[in-house]
């Protein structure tokens, strides 16, 4: 088998992958994005499949567009990584699939949006709509601060910053909980405590396992399916008396959740690409 992993730096993740790949005589061609030029016409790389792990989620979507229009399987799939890059779509296709998802607005102008925030009542979650899940995000706890926060993106925001994604703040017992789905089945999951509200790992969070209850299993899976399958980081927080699905990703942080699970995630994913293939990409 030939597989593509295309990408635009090889960090720790992507080092294990091709390991994991190695373990099972797949053969790797790694393609890199910043210097990939693509033809339309003639499909010019031979590959029973391509695991997409870019940084830039743009280039992602690109790139899977066209080895798609090549014929060439995937994991994920473009529809499923351009849902996942886009709040507001991960958003509607999780409550059409009657995934419970935090209350939220979106909006085009500061005013309107001044205006949702008042109706969702404070805390709010300002996001922008495309982007990672710790960049750029503002937890607004009254009029007056919002106000100063959306005049800042009026004035010194790009275009991407005229569209308001604002979610409801729901408040966790100090840490929020992501699962790791791979097909149908959860096959890790982690807490991060910090003493940040956003919970980044980055900022100093701690990790460790989070056990797979038939509950979070059901709720992992079950938001995945919503976005078209595949593999896919599901954060998720737990309230008293509920969970709620904040938002979707891409997989990342597979080695330390590895290390803090003890769960071989990327040989999970490494089995799935193979079952993609041995499917006809019907996985994918």
């Amino acid at each position: 088998m030939e597989m593509g992993i295309v990408l635009s730096r090889v960090r720790k993740d992507e080092k294990r992958l091709i390991a994991e790949a190695g373990r099972r005589g797949i053969d790797v061609t790694t393609i890199d994005n910043t210097r990939q030029v693509c033809e339309l016409d003639r499909r010019h790389m031979d590959l029973d499949v391509v695991l997409e792990r870019c940084v830039d989620h743009h280039r992602a979507v690109y790139a899977l567009t066209v080895f798609d229009h090549w014929g060439i399987p995937t994991v994920n799939r473009q529809s499923v990584v351009e849902t996942y890059g886009n709040r507001l779509l991960t958003t509607l296709a999780l409550r059409e699939n009657g995934v419970p998802t935090p209350d939220m607005r979106v909006a085009y102008t500061p005013k309107s949006a001044l205006g949702a925030m008042e109706d969702l009542g404070y805390p709010v979650v300002l996001r922008p709509v495309e982007g990672p899940e710790d960049q750029l995000v503002s937890r607004i706890g009254d009029k007056y601060t919002a106000a100063t926060v959306l005049e800042h993106k009026r004035i010194l925001g790009a275009y991407h910053h005229s569209i308001f994604f604002m979610q409801k703040h729901i408040d966790a017992p100090g840490h929020d909980i992501r699962a790791y789905v791979v097909g149908d089945e959860t096959v890790a999951a982690v807490s991060v405590l910090t003493h940040h509200w956003i919970g980044s790992i980055a900022d100093g969070g701690l990790m460790k396992q989070e056990p797979v209850t038939d509950e979070l299993n059901a709720l992992a899976v079950s938001a995945v399916r919503s976005i078209g399958g595949g593999i896919a980081v599901v954060d998720m927080v737990r309230t008293r008396d509920a969970w709620f699905v904040q938002e979707m990703g891409r997989p990342t942080g597979l080695s330390d959740a590895s290390d803090a699970t003890g769960v071989d995630i990327p040989g999970k994913i490494m089995d799935y690409v193979v079952d993609t293939v041995d499917q006809g990409g019907r996985n994918s």
